[in-house]
């Protein structure tokens, strides 16, 4: 009996990491009916494959808005950081995926936090010269007061790209925080 239930242990946690490595191989060949399937059979979708990203991280990398959006449905940790500190709405401004930032501030992301460098989504929008996304973070909240480890704003990083509407835009935002629906704080634009 005790041989038994050893091993049964065994299996169970051995199909763990196999079951979630499916979630990751589903993402990654675009397998939509596949993800959905292990959706409903509770994959998790807050787990880390050998890089350390989570699915919704690696579908946002793969700009799979699809995919994002079956992910965004199940209980996921939408602020959850790769290991150079990136959400998923840092990754998808970078991206200069419009269709993925608007999917992902549905779920009230923590819009200002800071990656390792200290940049923010809107510094990295910024960075790649996305004016939409740009705008769409300052209407959802993203503070453009904020400095990275450089002690850079997003206007500097819009000065460097040489974006000068942006520049114009970014300096002309402030921030005002309000409460909504308990879920802490959100800056509300005003120009």
């Amino acid at each position: 009996m005790k041989k038994k239930l050893t091993l049964l242990c065994l299996m169970l946690v051995c199909s763990l990491p196999i079951f979630a490595q499916n979630i990751f191989t589903a993402i990654q060949t675009n397998d939509i009916p596949g993800v959905k399937f292990l959706l409903n059979k509770s994959a998790n979708v807050n787990v880390k494959d050998e890089n350390g990203d989570s699915p919704l991280i690696v579908a946002v990398k793969n700009n799979q808005s699809r995919i994002v959006n079956l992910i965004l449905q199940a209980d996921v940790k939408v602020d959850y950081k790769d290991k150079e500190g990136n959400t998923a709405l840092m990754l998808a401004g970078k991206n200069g995926n419009t269709e993925i930032i608007d999917q992902l501030l549905h779920y009230y992301p923590n819009i200002n936090t800071r990656n390792s460098n200290g940049a923010t989504a809107l510094m990295l929008a910024v960075n790649e010269g996305n004016a939409g996304i740009v705008k769409s973070l300052l209407e959802h909240g993203a503070n453009a007061k904020i400095k990275d480890k450089q002690n850079k704003t997003a206007a500097d990083y819009a000065k460097d790209a040489g974006k000068a509407e942006m520049v114009s835009l970014l300096n002309n935002t402030t921030p005002v925080t309000a409460s909504l629906k308990n879920t802490g704080s959100y800056a509300i634009p005003f120009q």
